[in-house]
């Protein structure tokens, strides 16, 4: 595993195919997501696919995103999200204009207003990424495991990755539902390892406050 992201981005900015795969993998969910989220009900809505590979080939092509990424200006988060919304930006300046689609022109000028709220839809849709990546290490670690973690592990995994409250997790699983919200704390805590190697590698400043707020996304059920 690479010491960051930045190392990851330094790599996938110099044309490395392994790095460009992972980076690709690593951020194409909280892409789509924005781009689903900030065109919904447009006249844009067909064009996220276009959209999410215009963001790539903005990252990677020669003198590119990338390549004018930088550490010590800031998170990568933010970074990224930069560039996503410039290529959005950019379909929406080819649009035709609102007077041609009488019925989308509320759309239009409403977008705007939403962009604070699709900020934070985009740190949000970030934050449950790097939760799914640290559910796949996590597995890796307890699956070999003895001691009921591997069991409460699933109960994790059905939380997040299918979005299940535990009232449904213990009607799945055949538990009751004090049975399962036991597990699942103590599969959170034992969780946050795997999550701190995780956010160490998105580069986040603040360790144990970044792993808290994570966690928290995951909620009670």
């Amino acid at each position: 595993m690479e010491a960051t992201s930045w190392t990851l981005v330094t790599l996938a900015a110099a044309g490395d195919d392994s790095a460009r795969s992972r980076f690709w993998s690593s951020y194409v969910t909280p892409i789509r997501a924005y781009l689903q989220k900030r065109w919904f009900g447009s006249p844009l809505r067909d064009q996220v696919e276009d959209a999410v590979q215009d963001v790539f080939i903005e990252c990677f092509k020669e003198g590119g995103a990338l390549e004018a990424a930088d550490a010590a200006r800031g998170g990568f988060r933010g970074f990224l999200f930069g560039v996503v919304r410039n290529v959005a930006r950019r379909f929406e300046a080819r649009r035709p204009q609102p007077a041609a689609l009488a019925e989308q022109t509320a759309w239009w000028t409403a977008l705007p207003a939403r962009e604070a709220s699709l900020s934070r839809f985009f740190d949000r849709e970030w934050a449950l990424g790097m939760l799914r990546q640290a559910i796949v290490k996590h597995e890796e670690r307890v699956t070999a495991l003895d001691d009921g973690s591997a069991r409460r592990w699933q109960v994790l995994k059905l939380r997040i990755d299918d979005g299940l409250p535990i009232r449904q997790i213990a009607e799945h699983l055949g538990e009751d539902t004090a049975t399962v919200h036991n597990e699942y704390r103590r599969a959170r805590r034992e969780f946050k390892a795997s999550l701190r190697d995780v956010v160490a590698f998105h580069g986040a400043e603040d360790l144990e406050a970044e792993c808290q707020r994570l966690i928290a996304l995951l909620g009670e059920g």
